[in-house]
């Protein structure tokens, strides 16, 4: 799956970064992955555990994120690797900051996912339909966390 998208934020480009690169932040957003712990591992490696999926289809998950070409105000990139029911997701996400004003920024990002094993029949026509509309619902969702107060501390 390759999906692409883009969105402003009343942020200064710092604070939409900070936000943005921040995986508890980003976690807390990501539909179905409440339940999800966020285990830092090292100054840009994360471990991430716990049950993800939405309604009676919740199924126990094990990730590692790199956070990699870390560019503070400008650009990041997150690479995924987790493995779900013996089925494997390998995924990256780009982002871009440009700062539009002082209090406004555009965040253009871009997602490839490749997904492996058992599950990945049935797994990779859902994550093809609406893989790209649960990326920009989780962004949306940080851009309002963002907007409606103080700004998230920087990633490590």
């Amino acid at each position: 799956m390759r999906a692409e998208g883009s969105l402003e934020i009343a942020a200064s480009a710092e604070e939409a970064w900070d936000a943005l690169t921040n995986a508890e932040v980003i976690v807390g957003c990501v539909p179905g992955g409440s339940s999800v712990t966020v285990e830092s591992v090292g100054p840009t490696e994360l471990r991430l555990s716990g049950k993800i999926g939405q309604g009676f289809l919740r199924l126990k998950a094990e990730g590692h994120v790199d956070l990699t070409a870390l560019d503070r105000p400008s650009a990041a990139e997150a690479r995924l690797r987790a493995s779900l029911a013996g089925t494997s997701l390998e995924a990256t996400v780009a982002l871009e900051f440009a700062a539009l004003e002082p209090r406004l920024t555009r965040v253009a990002w871009t997602a490839d996912a490749t997904i492996a094993g058992p599950l990945a029949g049935m797994a990779t026509p859902y994550v093809e339909r609406d893989g790209a509309s649960v990326i920009a619902r989780t962004l949306e969702c940080v851009k309002a966390r963002l907007e409606a107060g103080p700004a998230p501390e920087a990633a490590a």
